[in-house]
């Protein structure tokens, strides 16, 4: 892994509900049995796609992979603690989809530092008990998947944070889980690339292996062997790309466009008289009715300038993406004006439209 790597991934921030208030004893016990239920729920997610921090009440996924594997690891919590009779292990989860960096420790260990996992945290602290809530970002990406993930999902309103900045929230419901995807695997060309090699890399280590107990003819000859079968090795790989290749890029087939039939020549015909050639009357251009004043100043102007972006919605009407959406023509009124971008809090403005004006609204999210 890389130090300092930005990714944008999907979080899920668990917390162990009234953890701090119970005895050592009951919070090792706990404890055992929360790592037990999150391993079996990671257990489909390869470790190469996960990170997981510790937070001594709980534990903090950042999936570097897949992004439903953030929703299925909430539907594996929800189902396993329904099912506990004891109610000894009770969580709270919240899943965002936001920024995130990979940095080390000061243990030297991988660790997740950013917006991504702090808003993941803020939206769990909105969940009530054994319940499951999911940011905005989150549920657009993951609801863009599949129409199944987006019908799992009821939406439960705007949560304000002790920052004050407002999470539109999701809540997991009670919904059976979906299947689950297969995850892709190796192709066939990759794993018979792969068999070569092994195979190819044995006899290489026997022929080095010769090398040392044989006179110069036999160490002249090992060489020779090992020089063939690195060129053979680099011929299946090439095999194998090419394979792959066609397997995943049909091929384009060019017909060739028919020629037009060749028509008979035709007779040469006598030239006519000329005539006489009269000057052509000079056209006069049309002359474009004047534009009423009254249609220009119909209507106002507003003017839009939003860093980085943001997605514009007026009276509950969404107009489009800003940038570039730079202007709006709307008629006179009174006029609510909402400003989105997921992960912050959304922009309002109440503006008044009148005829001829040109309203300018400059907002940056920060």
């Amino acid at each position: 892994m890389n130090d300092n790597r930005t990714f944008v991934c999907s979080v899920a921030f668990i917390d162990i509900v009234e953890y701090s208030k119970k005895s050592v004893a009951d919070q090792m016990r706990v404890k055992e049995q929360f790592n037990l239920l999150l391993a079996q729920a990671l257990a489909d997610v390869p470790s190469k796609d996960r990170i997981i921090l510790d937070t001594g009440d709980g534990a903090a996924i950042s999936f570097l992979g897949d992004p439903e594997d953030g929703l299925f690891l909430g539907l594996a919590l929800r189902d396993a603690i329904a099912e506990r009779s004891d109610g000894l292990l009770r969580l709270r989860s919240g899943i965002n989809l936001g920024p995130v960096r990979l940095v080390k420790d000061i243990n030297g260990q991988p660790n997740i530092i950013g917006d991504g996992i702090n808003v993941a945290q803020r939206v769990m602290s909105f969940a009530d008990i054994n319940q499951v809530l999911a940011s905005r970002s989150y549920y657009e990406v993951v609801s863009a998947l599949s129409p199944d993930y987006a019908h799992l999902f009821n939406f439960e309103g705007a949560r304000t944070d002790k920052h004050v900045r407002e999470h539109e929230v999701y809540a997991l419901g009670k919904e059976p889980a979906p299947p689950r995807p297969t995850r892709r695997k190796p192709g066939a060309a990759a794993v018979h690339a792969a068999a070569v090699l092994e195979k190819l890399g044995h006899a290489a280590n026997t022929a080095r292996a010769q090398i040392m107990r044989r006179p110069p003819l036999a160490t002249a000859l090992a060489v020779a062997l090992i020089l063939t079968i690195a060129t053979a090795a680099r011929i299946a790989l090439k095999g194998a790309e090419e394979e792959q290749l066609s397997d995943t890029a049909p091929t384009k087939v060019v017909m060739p466009r028919p020629l037009p039939p060749k028509l008979p020549a035709a007779e040469p015909q006598p030239p006519a008289p000329l005539a006489k050639a009269e000057p052509a009357p000079k056209p006069t251009p049309a002359k474009k009715p004047p534009r009423p004043a009254t249609e220009a100043a119909a209507t106002g102007t507003l003017r839009l300038n939003v860093l980085p972006w943001g997605e514009i919605h007026i009276n509950g009407t969404q107009y489009g993406v800003s940038p570039p959406l730079r202007d709006i023509a709307l008629k006179p009124g009174v006029y609510k004006l909402e400003v989105r971008n997921p992960g912050f809090a959304s922009y309002l403005q109440v503006v008044e439209v009148m005829p001829g004006e040109e309203i300018k609204i400059r907002h940056r999210f920060r």
